[in-house]
């Protein structure tokens, strides 16, 4: 059993917190490029230490921080579960795609256009919920990637946000702020450069 203080929910943002990313994204795409042998070995290695990689660390040290929300980044890609996060929260998230770590060639390999059919259907997916702008494609590519394994997204003040990036980067994990909630105006997600 869980104690019911210890489940985290996938809304409860608040104006004013930000959002971290406790892993590399990128999977999805550098397992297509796997696939197509155009990956670089180092890239693949990396792709199987990221898929490998337990969230149970990052999760551990959240019972030290004020969390609002927090889920899993998996199949629907970051857009995915930020639009998810939004709307239940009512509020609008705003991603910065160029604070995220990304897993060694996968910006490279989505320039090529090497993209797995399920970012396209959860770009479609999230279509309508997303204010992407002047963005590279690229970069909305890297946001819609299915994610095997992928990391936590979490939604805390942002006076702790420095504390729980350390903490994770002493466990060697390239934890970054990806992004902000902001007042909800208009669509859900809005990615800026």
């Amino acid at each position: 059993l869980v104690h019911p203080n210890r489940i985290y929910k996938n809304f409860g943002c608040k104006k004013g917190d930000v959002l971290i990313l406790t892993k590399q994204l990128g999977s999805g795409i550098v397992n297509t490029a796997v696939k197509a042998q155009m990956a670089s070995e180092a890239a693949g290695k990396e792709a199987v230490a990221v898929m490998t990689q337990l969230n149970k660390k990052a999760r551990e040290i959240l019972d030290k921080f004020t969390i609002h929300a927090c889920t899993d980044v998996t199949g629907f890609g970051l857009l995915g579960h930020c639009g998810e996060m939004a709307s239940a929260s009512r509020a609008k998230i705003e991603l910065w795609p160029k604070d995220i770590a990304y897993i060694e060639g996968a910006k490279e390999y989505a320039q090529m256009g090497l993209i797995p059919g399920g970012a396209y259907r959860n770009r479609n997916h999230v279509a309508q919920l997303l204010e992407a702008g002047n963005t590279d494609e690229m970069y909305v590519d890297l946001l819609s990637d299915p994610q095997t394994s992928g990391g936590l997204l979490v939604a805390l003040p942002a006076a702790e946000a420095d504390e729980y990036v350390g903490r994770l980067r002493e466990l060697g994990q390239p934890a970054a702020v990806v992004g902000q909630a902001v007042p909800r105006a208009g669509h859900s997600v809005r990615v800026t450069m």
